[in-house]
């Protein structure tokens, strides 16, 4: 009996986990910096997981959830950064519109 899993099913599953939680950190605000950097370790991981020959839909999905991951996160940071600067611009200028 073999229990010895096949190379690189490892690194696919963790490709999974790591782009179900970077999809799940988009919502938190500030987190999405952190859903961009697990977005992409769960694509290089993936990547790994190819190059040793396991070609699974575990592989797929992780691989195209970490891609979301990165694409969504990076967009929710920069409207969040977005959001904070108007924010402050808008904070500045009413506080001189008082003088």
């Amino acid at each position: 009996m073999n229990t010895q899993s096949p190379p690189g099913k490892g690194q696919a599953t963790a490709s999974l986990v790591l782009g179900i939680i970077s999809v799940a950190l988009w919502f938190f605000g500030y987190t999405s910096f952190i859903s961009v950097i697990l977005g992409i370790v769960g694509v290089i991981m993936a990547v790994m997981a190819k190059k040793q020959g396991y070609d699974d839909g575990v592989r797929m999905a992780g691989l195209i959830l970490s891609i979301i991951g990165v694409i969504g996160g990076a967009i929710f940071f920069v409207a969040c950064v977005a959001c904070a600067a108007c924010a402050a611009v808008g904070g500045a200028v009413g506080s001189v519109g008082r003088l």
